[in-house]
């Protein structure tokens, strides 16, 4: 996987979570380009460069280097170009040998896939392009049946009233293409599995295909007027000079090594404030255990977050420094007044559930204006997820969560929650109204948090 599967990966989730918070059966299809052109490529060079695949397990470390050499080939190497489209040939008719080899290279990419998910906290269900294969036929079928189709060179075209291009259902050589796989995607979708909506979060380079796609299923039957299809498209992940984001030798940026770099300099700052720490006396220091979950609670919390907080449809520039920042709207900042929050009950020595026993038995009651704010913002709570439902834009969210921090700042700065001897240093009276508005607001945050795929931590 490399940085291009970074947006889908993390919008799609957020929106998948949203859509469960709400109470909705949701399916987390990962539509996988697992057949055509790109995997007969894959089979031919798999043949030629490991010979004995069929009894010794290849030793393919880099799965995206494979691809580039294969693709090198098929460009430049007639006989491997033929060669390359005879195995997929010999793919959709069936072939015990090749969909061996094919299952083989399929096994060795979901695993890859599988620790990056896990590292993301990303669940899905994988289903690539083969298991429509078989169903693809059944469409072409009803196609035809309804009178869709119109001959063309050989080709089996279906036009739609509105569109430019018709959506080529089968080649001159009588295969399938991606207008027909998508199709048989989306019939069983909707027809088959019967969803109610059906948001396909793919970059915003695909809309005309989509467009196509859908007035072409709305056209033949696939989808009902009760029925909801929506391309939830997003811009690409640029880098700081605004351009593509590549290596500095101008290749591709693999997923993981850009986690990686995102733990890297995650532990870095965090053991810096630690050596801080330490230089001032040694107060609050963290645990290597709480360095360490702190660590993978920033890294990845900022990488999504970066990429959450910019409007879905436009492009966004990646910068580790800026991401990384703790000041401002940044996961690091959120996180941080977040555990702020929660030390307040924990100074007061209260216990979340000896708050929420208290919530339940005693009104809150609310009198300063900066309280009054506070609540205000809170409520806005489920308008803000409504809109999001609506709006597929998950950026409200982050928006909505840096304004609970903005105000509860100011609603700390202005009003006591707990207040301490002079001398002594210890608590003398508790401010019990404020402290169940200090939990309301974590509450609130947390949930935020969650619904980002973002994991929280108790100190930082």
């Amino acid at each position: 996987m490399h940085v291009g599967h970074l947006r889908s990966t993390i919008i799609g989730d957020t929106i998948s979570r949203l859509f469960e918070f709400l109470g909705h059966d949701v399916e987390r299809v990962n539509h996988l380009g697992d057949w055509g052109t790109q995997f007969g490529m894959l089979i031919a060079h798999l043949e030629d460069m490991f010979p004995n695949y069929a009894t010794e397990s290849p030793p393919i470390s880099d799965l995206q280097m494979f691809y580039k050499e294969a693709k090198k080939r098929f460009d430049g190497e007639p006989d491997f170009k033929q060669r390359a489209y005879k195995r997929v040939v010999d793919l959709q008719g069936g072939n015990e040998e090749i969909i061996k080899c094919w299952k083989m290279i399929v096994d060795i990419s979901m695993a890859e896939f599988n620790k990056i998910y896990e590292r993301l906290d990303i669940k899905l269900t994988p289903c690539g392009e083969s298991f429509y294969q078989s169903r693809m036929e059944g469409i072409v079928k009803r196609l035809d049946a309804g009178g869709h189709l119109q001959a063309s060179e050989g080709c089996k075209l279906l036009f739609v009233e509105g569109e430019e291009v018709p959506m080529m259902i089968v080649k001159s050589d009588g295969g399938f293409t991606y207008d027909t796989s998508d199709l048989a995607a989306l019939h069983y979708r909707m027809v088959d599995e019967r969803a109610d909506m059906c948001v396909y979060v793919v970059d915003s380079g695909q809309s005309l295909h989509f467009n196509l796609l859908f007035s072409a299923a709305k056209k033949v039957g696939l989808v009902r007027d009760d029925q909801k299809v929506v391309h939830a498209g997003f811009g690409v992940v640029l880098g700081e000079d605004r351009k593509k984001f590549k290596t500095r030798s101008g290749d591709t940026v693999k997923l993981k090594d850009l986690l990686d770099e995102g733990l890297e300099r995650a532990e870095k700052k965090i053991r810096a404030k630690e050596e801080d720490k330490k230089a001032k006396g040694g107060a609050g220091l963290l645990t290597e255990e709480e360095i360490i979950a702190c660590r993978d609670a920033v890294a990845y919390g900022c990488i999504k977050f970066a990429d959450l907080t910019c409007t879905r449809t436009n492009d966004y520039v990646f910068s580790f420094d800026k991401m990384l920042d703790d000041r401002g709207k940044t996961a690091v900042y959120l996180l941080y007044a977040l555990t702020r929050i929660r030390s307040i009950a924990r100074n007061a020595g209260y216990t979340r559930e000896q708050l929420l026993a208290h919530a339940k038995d005693s009104p809150i009651v609310l009198e300063h204006e900066a309280e009054l704010k506070l609540a205000k913002v809170l409520l806005r709570f489920p308008e803000v997820i409504e809109e999001i439902a609506e709006t597929l834009q998950p950026h409200t969210l982050c928006n909505y969560l840096y304004d609970i921090s903005t105000v509860f700042t100011y609603f700390y700065d202005k009003c006591y929650c707990i207040e301490k001897s002079r001398e002594t240093g210890e608590v003398v009276k508790v401010h019990m109204n404020r402290l169940l508005l200090c939990e309301a607001s974590a509450q609130v945050m947390e949930k935020c948090f969650e619904l980002l795929g973002i994991k929280t931590v108790s100190r930082m």
